[in-house]
């Protein structure tokens, strides 16, 4: 179903409302997350989660824009890399559906011969290990913004690196090893960033490990030299003061995904 060899560096993003959970990434990931879903008997959609919690918040203090009123019809999205699944139901429960998806596709995994070893169901590793975020609609800005953005949320196996381990026997689906992607031509692993238009019209988010967020921050203070709306630049820290991630008005987008594309960073968009 999921084809073989996806790129090292496909991944889904996964955030987390108070009440809907929203996932963009790579067709072949969405869908297979699609698929656990169905099986426990929730029905996934691709029409974009409302995340309440900070759609009512403009960009500035000063701004006076409604971002459902104002928002265009439909809002359709002219620029996308990733496929979009939405469904309501919060964070526990949307990990209690996808290990309950996992025991009800059990039957798939039987090994050939029948009398190979057998092992009990898990949610896929590419999934359990993928970079989340949780909405907090109070998280500190530190910057012209104003305050509540998307903070890392805890995850099975460390900490916000958002890396799938080589080497693991449940790495993505139809991945070569790591000693495949060494000698056998495949692209290497690049450092990711996701640039995702969420919560309103006027501004996107950045998204990435706090390491990166880091160098983007330097990258924006150095386009701002330039293009005056990167001064703009939020960042939104949690409770431990780890940087969760970036908001910029919308303009900057298509030349901070030039900037990094250039500077050697698999880009992911969807705005």
């Amino acid at each position: 179903m999921l084809g073989s060899h996806p790129a090292p560096y496909e991944r889904v993003y996964v955030f987390h409302g108070s009440a809907c959970t929203q996932l963009l990434g790579a067709d072949r990931l969405v869908t297979a997350v699609q698929k656990l879903l169905a099986a426990a008997g929730v029905d996934p959609h691709v029409s974009p989660a409302v995340h309440t919690d900070i759609a009512a918040r403009p960009y500035t203090n000063e701004a006076l824009q409604d971002p459902l009123l104002d928002a265009p019809a439909g809002w359709l999205r002219s620029h996308t890399s990733v496929m979009e699944l939405s469904v309501q139901l919060p964070m526990q429960s949307f990990w209690d559906r996808i290990s309950a998806g996992s025991w009800a596709t059990w039957s798939e995994k039987w090994p050939a011969p029948v009398d190979g070893p057998l092992f009990p169901p898990s949610s896929p590793e590419w999934l359990t290990r993928a970079p989340r975020w949780e909405l907090d609609p109070l998280a500190p800005a530190l910057g012209p913004a104003a305050p509540g953005g998307w903070v890392w949320s805890p995850r099975d196996g460390g900490g916000p690196d958002g890396e799938v381990e080589r080497g693991e026997e449940s790495s993505l689906p139809g991945e070569p090893s790591a000693e495949q992607g060494e000698t056998g031509g495949g692209s290497q692993s690049l450092p990711w960033v996701g640039l995702f238009q969420l919560t309103d019209v006027e501004s996107f988010w950045v998204l990435s490990t706090p390491d990166r967020l880091d160098q983007v921050v330097a990258l924006c203070e150095r386009l701002s030299s330039t293009h005056s709306a990167f001064t703009w630049l939020t960042g939104y820290f949690d409770a431990q003061d780890i940087l969760g991630s970036l908001r910029l008005p919308m303009e900057c987008a298509p030349e901070l995904e030039f900037a990094l594309t250039e500077g050697g960073y698999a880009v992911d968009v969807w705005w």
